[in-house]
């Protein structure tokens, strides 16, 4: 008797197989952070370099002036991320005494209260200050691991840029233009060059919010928190809360509980504007992934692949999510979760 597979069972065993390969990569994962930020960088690079060969530009000096351009995102990437974490060491030598000072402030105002103090001095008393100061450290951390990581990322941008149209060609013409693994490839490209270019405005939009909210509020160094929290919005709903850790902390050394509240309330204010006005204007119909897929996936690329994991968050998951729209079985559960046009639509994407 002929054994059929359900429907249920195919997914399950695509499951298990791309579990098997994710605990062989987690092995490898210290490079294999750095080859994929590599990747995605080549990806969002990828409109410059194919506007200079259709200006009829050479090929060679395509790919220079690409390199050119791709140094001089990562010295500003560098010089904000090592302001920052000068600037956060300085706010934990500086300001946590007072943030210390503040918690057993309120702690003491809470247990005066009658009815409601054993109970919220309970919650405050679990909070320790301390952990705040070792989340900073972490966080100064994870981009001094970036910073380090700086020549490996160089080099493997360079040799992919280089190498990629050779591939794209090879594979074109091994498996077809039609073919998943080109169709989805050229995609992945589109999407992330796409994707790169909204978060751009968006993020645009979060940074100046940011950096006038500082500055009404008295805080200094408003124009460095402003670019850290552009920076760190290509994380989408995530990036610009941890980018405002270190400025919340400012804010309630400075000004006290009632100065943190308002700050918070000034960062809901701009994300929401920035994500839910802004966002869904330039992006339209294009690609949008769940805010709870994103938050999901943010914790578990960072745990897989460490520092720059939270990084490859977003470019990772479309990755999944192209590879199980490519399947039938899987394909329903990648549009719960994500708007990603048809693969007849892909296959339409035109290709210099």
């Amino acid at each position: 008797m002929e054994l059929k597979l359900n429907s249920v069972m195919i997914p399950l065993g695509i499951l298990a197989a791309a579990t098997i390969v994710l605990a062989g990569l987690k092995m490898i994962s210290f490079i294999l952070g750095p080859v994929l930020l590599a990747v995605f960088f080549v990806a969002i690079l990828r409109p410059f370099y194919l506007l200079l060969l259709g200006k009829r530009f050479p090929n060679g000096l395509a790919v220079l002036l690409t390199v050119i351009l791709f140094i001089l995102i990562l010295v500003f990437l560098g010089w904000v991320f090592w302001l920052t974490i000068s600037q956060i060491g300085l706010i934990v030598q500086e300001y946590g005494s007072r943030v210390t000072e503040n918690f057993k402030n309120l702690d003491t105002a809470i247990n005066k209260l009658p009815i409601y103090g054993s109970g919220l001095g309970g919650v405050l008393k679990s909070i320790d200050p301390s952990a705040i100061s070792g989340f900073l450290s972490a966080f100064a951390g994870a981009m001094a691991d970036f910073l380090k990581n700086f020549l490996i990322i160089f080099l493997m941008f360079v040799f992919i840029l280089a190498g990629g149209p050779s591939v794209m060609q090879k594979m074109r013409e091994a498996y077809g233009v039609k073919h998943q693994l080109t169709v989805k490839t050229r995609s992945f490209l589109v999407y992330m060059s796409r994707y790169f270019l909204l978060r751009t405005l968006v993020n645009a939009v979060t940074g100046v919010g940011i950096a006038l909210g500082c500055l009404l509020l008295g805080i200094e160094n408003a124009f460095l928190w402003g670019l850290l929290t552009f920076v760190l919005s290509y994380i989408p709903y995530i990036g610009m809360f941890i980018a405002c850790v270190p400025v919340g902390l400012i804010a309630l050394s400075q000004n006290g509980w009632g100065g943190l509240v308002v700050f918070l309330i000034m960062c809901i204010i701009v994300n929401g504007l920035a994500e839910q006005v802004v966002s869904p204007l330039v992006t339209g119909k294009g690609l949008s992934i769940s805010p709870a897929l994103i938050f999901i996936s943010f914790i578990f690329w960072g745990w897989y692949l460490g520092s720059m994991g939270y990084l490859l968050a977003v470019p990772m998951t479309v990755i999944v999510l192209l590879f199980m729209n490519s399947f039938e079985e899987t394909a329903g559960i990648a549009h719960l979760f994500s708007d990603i046009p048809e693969t007849e639509m892909e296959a339409n994407e035109t290709e210099a």
